[in-house]
């Protein structure tokens, strides 16, 4: 039976060429920009780290005067002075890491003539960033903490970097020189795609850092401080020039600045919460957090969250995406109406003649389901093409300031979107249908036959 009313419905396809074809393509084109917004949402909502991004986590302590405003979310509250990053990494818990990070710039050069130098900005961070954020490795890898507390002078460099200086090749033993200090490279990462730079706070996308180097290093040799430097009264006249000078002072200040990130397993949050709290109240009774003592441990999840739940051009091109594929389908309920209705008198006779309500209705499904196959591989065209045209927009809104390789992640087809636009274009062919098919299975056969 299956069979015969596979024939049928094939049958049924080619008789009104004009009408199916168009049924499919109001189906796949509100498929196709469905698709596109979808894919762009759910590539860009992807958490760093998915594995772990629960137990990694944002500290934040209210180290502010107490003449300061109150704070409505985390989001507002302020980084970490560099003393209490310095006593925090002091602090040992069983199971739980440590890092923090900040940016700094310069003037890049190498040996080879022929590389021009190139304005460059840097991280700066720990030994323990590599081993909690785990950016892979092409050669060598990351300083470990006796080549940090040394203050040697080493660096990390980017795939991009390491392409664009050495011609690809294994660079680990290489100097590059930033401004006036030269630094060996030991390590070469690997492409690194994270949908969200979070660590830097910054969330950017498709601007990976290229350069690493340790703290120890940048605080030494008063390498310049890329922040945004959140300080007392007391340091509020020259905290612009914390940037490149007055680093003693910044160093015992009250000035937060300074990003800091614990891995912390799910058994011992509470007990790193209760250590962060003593840690602030012994600071407390010598004259430091004069506020109500507050902090924040924001993990992952909960940071790209509320980032998400910000991002108003998402949201509103889903809306009339969304919208607009619910005009296709009503499009395609109109055209499966005229089509089907134009066999009411076919129907009604094989009706008269013994054919059940279930058989016609079997028939016209199957007819939709290859309808909604169709529609639904097109409409991945529609999408792949739209997703590609929505790339070179981002890529010309940038001013081309960032690689294609970058931020084509973010508008790529994968397997999961692929199957959801197949099981929406079918899902949604066969809601469709239900009207044109009840009007047609409910046409009384008498009606049509006197007609004959």
């Amino acid at each position: 039976m299956f069979s015969y009313n596979l024939q049928l419905a094939l049958k049924s396809l080619k008789e009104r060429p004009a009408l199916t074809i168009l049924t499919i393509l109001a189906i796949a084109t509100g498929l196709g920009l469905y698709t596109t917004v979808k894919t762009m949402s759910y590539q860009s909502s992807q958490v760093p780290l998915a594995h772990k991004s629960k137990n990694i986590f944002l500290l934040q302590m209210d180290n502010r005067e107490i003449t300061a405003d109150a704070v409505e979310h985390q989001s507002r509250m302020v980084d970490t002075t560099y003393k209490d990053t310095l006593n925090l990494m002091q602090l040992e818990m069983p199971g739980v890491k440590q890092t923090f990070n900040w940016s700094t710039y310069g003037i890049l050069n190498v040996e080879d003539e022929n590389i021009n130098p190139l304005r460059t900005f840097a991280a700066v961070t720990s030994s323990a960033f590599f081993t909690m954020f785990e950016p892979p490795f092409l050669y060598g890898n990351g300083w470990d903490k006796a080549t940090e507390e040394s203050g040697e002078a080493v660096i990390v460099i980017s795939k991009l970097m390491n392409d664009k200086l050495f011609g690809g090749r294994n660079s680990v033993g290489e100097s590059v020189r930033i401004n006036t200090h030269v630094l060996k490279i030991i390590g070469v990462l690997d492409t690194w795609h994270l949908t969200h730079k979070f660590y830097d706070r910054s969330f950017s996308r498709a601007r990976p850092d290229n350069f690493f180097i340790p703290y120890t290093f940048a605080m030494e040799n008063n390498l310049p401080r890329r922040a945004g430097f959140d300080c007392w009264a007391a340091n509020a006249d020259i905290s612009r020039s914390f940037r490149t000078e007055n680093t003693a002072r910044l160093i015992n200040s009250e000035c937060a600045w300074v990003t800091f990130w614990a891995e912390v397993p799910e058994a011992k949050i509470t007990d790193y919460r209760q250590q962060i709290m003593s840690y602030m109240g012994s600071e407390k009774t010598l004259g430091r957090f004069p506020r109500k003592l507050e902090m924040y441990l924001t993990n992952l999840n909960d940071q790209l969250t509320y980032i998400h739940g910000r991002n108003q051009f998402l949201k509103t091109f889903s809306v009339l995406a969304t919208l607009f594929f619910a005009v296709c389908l009503l499009n395609a309920v109109g055209i499966l109406l005229a089509k089907f209705m134009r066999r009411k008198k076919e129907v009604s006779l094989r009706r008269a003649l013994g054919a059940k309500k279930k058989t016609i209705i079997m028939q016209h499904l199957l007819e939709v389901i290859i309808i909604g196959l169709l529609g639904g591989a097109l409409g991945v065209v529609i999408s792949y093409f739209g997703l590609q045209g929505m790339m070179n927009i981002r890529l010309y809104s940038s001013d081309y300031t960032v690689r294609v390789e970058d931020v084509m992640p973010y508008f790529q087809l994968n397997w999961i979107m692929i199957a959801n636009a197949f099981v929406t274009g079918i899902m949604c062919t066969i809601v469709a249908s239900i009207y044109p098919i009840w009007r047609l299975c409910n046409i009384p056969p008498a009606s049509q036959l006197k007609s004959q």
